[in-house]
């Protein structure tokens, strides 16, 4: 993984700034990452910023973030995903289920940090 990924503790969250160039593989890694860290802080609620983040400009092909999340936590996990929406895969952020953690994706910090304190 080329990325750089900071983690802080707020108040009510657990706050990942992702830094680098997107490569396949990089969403299930960075979903055990938020794993490990959700263990050591026993947060359920995660602002996960991803602005500074690039892919290969030939690529088209989506983070998956959304999915490997799904995939890693259960509920009562609510993850805020902020970035470019053209990049991350919004169609598992929609499944709405008792099963299935909350994750949705913003343009904007302050949405997303409205959205994961509601």
């Amino acid at each position: 993984m080329n990325l750089i990924v900071s983690t802080r503790i707020e108040t009510r969250h657990i706050r990942f700034e992702v830094d680098g160039r997107w490569q396949y593989g990089d969403a299930l890694k960075l979903a055990y990452l938020m794993k490990a860290a959700q263990g050591r802080a026993l947060g359920d609620r995660f602002l996960v910023d991803l602005r500074r983040v690039t892919s290969d400009p030939e690529s088209d092909e989506k983070f998956l973030v959304c999915d490997r999340l799904m995939r890693v936590f259960e509920p009562p996990v609510r993850a805020a995903l902020v970035g470019d929406s053209t990049l991350i895969d919004t169609d598992a952020s929609a499944i709405v289920s008792p099963e299935a953690p909350r994750i949705a994706v913003f343009v904007r910090e302050r949405e997303a940090l409205a959205w994961l304190m509601a």
